[in-house]
C-alpha cells in the first residue's frame, strides 16, 4: 500500500504526443514497404518498367547515353529533395530553437553546478517541452517531403530496371572506357549507383546552399529591418 502511494502515475500523453507518435508509425510503414519493393524483384521489376515507359524516351534517350541518363536522374534528385526541403522549413524559427536548445542547456549544466534541484527540475520540464516543439516543427518539415522520398525511391527503381535493360554490357565512363555497367563497382557500390549518388548529393548540396544563402539572407535582412523599425517607433 505504501509503495503505491509513494509511486507517482505516469505522466499523461499529450496531443502532440501522440501526432508525433502516428506520424512516426506511418513513415516507418512507409519505408518499411519501400524496402520491401527495392528488394523483392517480383514487385520492383513491374513497376521500373511500368515507369520505364514514361522515363525511357525522355531522360532514358532509349538506351542511347545510359551514363547520360544517371547523370540527369542524379541531378533531378538532388533539385527535389534540396529546394523543397528548404522552403518548408521555417529557418528563422528553426535558428531561435537551436538558441533556446543551447540556453537551456547551459542553465540545466549551471544549475547542477550549483546544486539547485528545484530550478533542475524545473529547466528539464521546459527543456523537454521545448524538444515536443522541435519535434513538432519537424514533422510539419517532414510530411510533405514523404511524397518525395516516394517519387525518389521510384526513380530508383526505375534506375535499377533500366541499366538491367541496356542493350550492351560496355559503357564509358570519365575514368574508364571499358566499365561493365551491370558488375562494375567503385569500393564495395555498383559503379551506376556511386555516379548517381554522386550526382544527386553533389547539386542537391549547391542547390540547397544557394537557396538558403538568397532566401535566408532575404528573410534575415527584412526581419531587421521589421525590428529596427519597432525600436524606433517605441
Amino acid at each position: 500500500m505504501t509503495e503505491q502511494r509513494q509511486r507517482a502515475p505516469p505522466p499523461a500523453i499529450s496531443e502532440a504526443q501522440k501526432k508525433m507518435l502516428r506520424f512516426q508509425m506511418i513513415y516507418l510503414m512507409i519505408s518499411f514497404g519501400m524496402l520491401i519493393i527495392i528488394s523483392e524483384p517480383a514487385l520492383r521489376i513491374p513497376i521500373g518498367d511500368a515507369a520505364n515507359a514514361v522515363f525511357g524516351p525522355t531522360i532514358g534517350f532509349n538506351y542511347k547515353f545510359p551514363l547520360l541518363t544517371l547523370l540527369l536522374s542524379g541531378i533531378l534528385i538532388g533539385l527535389i529533395t534540396s529546394i523543397p526541403r528548404y522552403l518548408f522549413t521555417d529557418w528563422i524559427r528553426y535558428g531561435r530553437t537551436q538558441l533556446r536548445s543551447r540556453a537551456y542547456s547551459q542553465a540545466i549544466r549551471d544549475a547542477y553546478r550549483n546544486n539547485q534541484k528545484d530550478r533542475i527540475q524545473k529547466l528539464n520540464k521546459m527543456r523537454t517541452e521545448h524538444m515536443m516543439e522541435m519535434q513538432s516543427m519537424q514533422m510539419q518539415t517532414m510530411k510533405p517531403l514523404m511524397v518525395l522520398t516516394i517519387f525518389t525511391i521510384f526513380i530508383f527503381i526505375w534506375l535499377d530496371v533500366f541499366i538491367y535493360a541496356v542493350p550492351y554490357a560496355l559503357i564509358s565512363f570519365p575514368w574508364d572506357t571499358h566499365v561493365l555497367i551491370t558488375t562494375s563497382k567503385v569500393w564495395i557500390m555498383p559503379t551506376w549507383i556511386a555516379v548517381y549518388f554522386l550526382a544527386s548529393l553533389v547539386i542537391g548540396y549547391f542547390a540547397f546552399s544557394i537557396a538558403k544563402y538568397i532566401d535566408f539572407s532575404y528573410r534575415v535582412r527584412k526581419l531587421r529591418e521589421k525590428e529596427s523599425a519597432a525600436v524606433q517607433w517605441n
